[in-house]
């Protein structure tokens, strides 16, 4: 099916039936209502996110605010932070990755469609350090920087809030798509002990064992420390198909995978601790920090035995190799808070880093011969940062309805991102190397002293927000935020208004107004890469380049610009009894000079005139960021909740969520060279058009029931991923994944008030995508690369839990 043809209409149709279905369910709990368990209603949950005044309940939150408890993320069944809420938010995907590099690795978020680094991430309100590692694939997500939730220690974490709204004006750059605020265990007393296993049904891989450790303790003046250790082994996870090779000794019945399609190995350590310490009344010291260290590896492509003009290799019989990735990651936090002179008042200093080493293993060099080295580190990563806030928050009595609420601060923030080069071996030429063989390993050459860099810049910021209620039923806020970076990227000055009317005792209206902004990282702004191959007996570089260097000037680039946003949201919260809530949120995203990478320039006579021109090496084709384009994204939101007692045989709760998104083009921006060279589009071509449209589902649809019986309590909940296309270079490329129902499973049983058993299942029938059925002479990726629901098929796992 050709992604050209699909109709929208259809997600609208389902849109529509699901908010007849819940109006339907909100007119039978008027007749359950007697029944209802006692008020337990999600929307009387308090959140701090989407306002820097006073905290509010989520029924009278003026933006679409989502809280998800420790106990949500747990029975997800999932091992990670990222996976589990991809479970459970509907306005949230985790697309899989079966493809090379760190995006096997780091599987970023995407909220409303948009890319993860547009989601703003923070830990306890304040804001999260990057992932080092650049996602530079041609896929999903080509080009961010996201950060890393799998970082934080699950164990550590209390519950996550969700603002589904751009504050980019509240809480600065990358908050365009919204706002994930991680608050970490606050408790000064007991705790846990968990481990856990689980496996793939199939092949018997993926294993995964899992163990955890929680406990608060007491501290002077009503203080607290909590502290908690998180430790994961992962197993590879393969689905490659097999494709035939020749031996050394000419058989040519051999099979074996091609190319690792699936899940990495990993290896994670995280521990981490949350603590409050009062001093007197007008000051309370807090900090917090997480640190984790995580081992993954992953097979790149095996490579047939063979030999290259009579040059032998340290692998006469082929070899697959391997990417191993070690990171050490770490946020540390302290601060002050308290009340002077009638305002209250948070002073505080994060620091973050994360530093990633890369290691090819298994490999070799041709250049090198038989004496070549078979594992090499390709070069290190590292992105640091150091935020400092001021935020200072007060009520003033102005003889309206009730006091104002005006709050203001600054922040001052540091960012540093270094590429450091590889070894020696993974790029040079050795002996055997000339005009026929390329220099570097057999998958690539690492990092050359040439494209190492390091970057460094420093923002300020001033921001402020006032929140008035104006009548028992009316709520403004209106937010503004200026900010200056002083390494190219400008200035940018943001407002925000949000407001809410109650319309009727169970009805209210919502809405808000906002332009946003995220900043070019400094990933984006540096990265650079060279490879080379033989093009008619002559070596020819294809590089990834810093938009600011002589080559990527010469080509058109120009300094990279902040992308800019305007949001507008309007939505409405129905609580027709206290078992029962709804809410119903539209949106539109308008994004201008979002960063993308341009089609690779060279190989034409033009542009080698034009490298020549400037004194560069005219053998090249190269690439860099650039503003590339204005979307438009559109969508819906509905969550239901409905709580039910069945009398002596316990108590349901009914969960309902959708979304419905798309995401259209309206204009790519490309420089006059690129235009010239690869058309009006500037390479920006329609595999990336496609894959931005149309590689996300554009519906998901979240069904759930659990049941609490006495000591028992079964979870049961579905998903609905609706049609999603990855695109080719040509039509005939292109493979469209139809709608897939996956149906989780998760029990739990309190042995004692102590001992909690766990068993379940992710994937319960255990459904594959579609394959595509594209000819590959070498294996290749037999379920495409977009799936959102994996492709390792159903997964069973069983635990246990001690409470103390």
């Amino acid at each position: 099916m050709n992604a050209s043809r699909r109709r929208p209409h259809k997600a609208f149709a389902h849109t529509l039936l699901f908010v007849a279905l819940c109006e339907a369910a909100s007119y039978n709990s008027l007749t359950l209502a007697a029944d209802a368990p006692a008020s337990d209603n999600p929307l009387d949950t308090v959140v701090v996110i989407g306002n820097r005044g006073q905290a509010r309940t989520l029924a009278e939150s003026p933006a679409p605010v989502d809280v998800i408890s420790s106990k949500q993320l747990l029975a997800t069944g999932q091992g990670d932070l990222t996976r589990a809420l991809s479970k459970v938010l509907p306005s949230l995907n985790q697309p899989a990755s079966s493809g090379f590099g760190s995006t096997s690795v780091v599987r970023p978020i995407s909220l409303r469609g948009l890319n993860g680094d547009q989601v703003l991430v923070l830990v306890n309100g304040k804001r999260r350090h990057n992932s080092a590692l650049l996602n530079n694939g041609t896929y999903l997500n080509s080009g961010s920087q996201p950060v890393d939730l799998d970082m934080i220690p699950t164990a550590l974490v209390d519950h996550v809030e969700v603002l589904r709204d751009g504050a980019s004006a509240q809480y600065g750059s990358d908050a365009i798509g919204g706002v994930v605020n991680v608050v970490l265990k606050q408790t000064d007393h007991g705790g846990s002990l968990s481990t856990s296993y689980g496996q793939n049904y199939e092949n018997g891989d993926g294993e995964t064992t899992r163990q955890t450790g929680n406990i608060g303790l007491a501290l002077p003046n009503d203080g607290f420390i909590n502290l908690a250790l998180d430790v994961k082994k992962q197993k590879i996870s393969d689905r490659s198909d097999k494709a035939p090779y020749t031996d050394s000794a000419g058989n040519t019945s051999l099979q074996h995978t091609y190319y690792g399609t699936g899940l990495p190995e990993a290896r994670n350590f995280s521990l981490g601790y949350n603590a409050e310490l009062p001093v007197d009344d007008a000051l309370t010291l807090y900090s917090f920090s997480t640190y984790t260290r995580r081992n993954s590896e992953k097979p790149l492509a095996f490579h047939q035995p063979a030999s290259f003009g009579g040059i032998a290799t340290p692998f006469p019989e082929g070899v697959e190799d391997t990417l191993r990735f070690i990171e050490n990651d770490f946020q540390v936090a302290f601060g002050g808070k308290g009340e002077v002179a009638g305002w209250d008042y948070d002073l505080s200093s994060t620091y973050g880093q994360d530093h990633a080493e890369a290691t090819l293993r298994h490999t070799y060099n041709l250049s090198y011969g038989p004496d070549s080295p078979t594992s090499v580190d390709t070069g290190v990563k590292t992105f640091s940062q150091w935020t400092n806030n001021l935020d200072l928050t007060r009520a003033f009595d102005l003889g309206l309805y009730k006091p104002t609420q005006i709050s203001w601060g600054v922040e001052q923030r540091y960012e540093n991102y270094k590429i450091g080069k590889g070894d020696y071996a993974s790029y040079a030429r050795g002996p055997y190397g000339g005009a026929l063989i390329a220099p570097g390993t057999i998958s690539g050459a690492g990092t050359t002293p040439e494209d190492a860099a390091e970057k460094g810049r420093t923002s300020l910021a001033g921001y402020g927000e006032i929140g008035q209620d104006f009548t028992d039923k009316w709520h403004v806020d209106l937010a503004g935020r200026y900010e200056h970076y002083n390494d190219g990227s400008g200035t940018t000055t943001n407002g925000k208004i949000s407001t809410r009317y109650q319309l009727t005792p169970i009805l209210a209206v919502r809405g808000t107004f906002s332009t946003g902004f995220r900043a070019p990282s400094l990933a984006q702004q540096i990265y650079s890469s060279t490879s080379q191959t033989s093009v008619n007996g002559q070596l020819f570089d294809y590089r990834n380049v810093a938009v600011d260097s002589d080559v990527a000037k010469a080509l058109g680039a120009s300094t990279l610009k902040p992308e800019k946003s305007t949001n507008f949201g309007l939505g409405l919260t129905l609580q027709p009894t206290d078992a029962t809530s709804i809410t119903l949120d539209a949106y539109q995203i308008k994004i201008k000079d979002r960063i993308a990478q341009t089609g690779y320039l060279g190989g034409t006579p033009q542009i080698s005139a034009i490298l020549a021109a400037a004194g560069l090496n005219p053998n090249q084709a190269v690439t860099y960021f650039t503003n590339a384009l204005d979307t438009t994204t559109r969508g819906v939101d509905l969550v239901g909740d409905y709580r039910q007692s069945i009398g002596a045989y316990g108590n349901l709760r009914y969960t309902l969520g959708f979304n419905w998104n798309t995401t259209q083009i309206d204009e790519i921006h490309a420089s006059s060279v690129a235009q010239q060279a690869l058309g009006p589009t500037g390479g920006y071509d329609r595999q990336r058009q496609g894959n931005l449209k149309y590689g996300l589902p554009q519906s998901k649809l979240l069904l759930g029931t659990t049941w609490t019986y006495d000591k028992l309590e079964v979870g049961l909940n579905l998903t609905r991923y609706g049609e999603y296309t990855q695109y080719g270079t040509a039509e005939t490329f292109d493979r469209t994944f139809s709608p897939a129902w996956i149906t989780d499973l998760n029990i739990d049983y309190h042995l004692t008030p102590a001992i909690t058993l766990n068993a379940g299942a992710n994937n319960l029938f255990n459904k594959y995508p579609e394959r595509t059925h594209l000819a590959s002479s070498s294996g290749g990726f037999p379920y495409g690369n977009f799936s959102p629901y994996g492709t390792t098929g159903g997964y069973w796992y069983t635990g246990v839990t001690y409470n103390f």
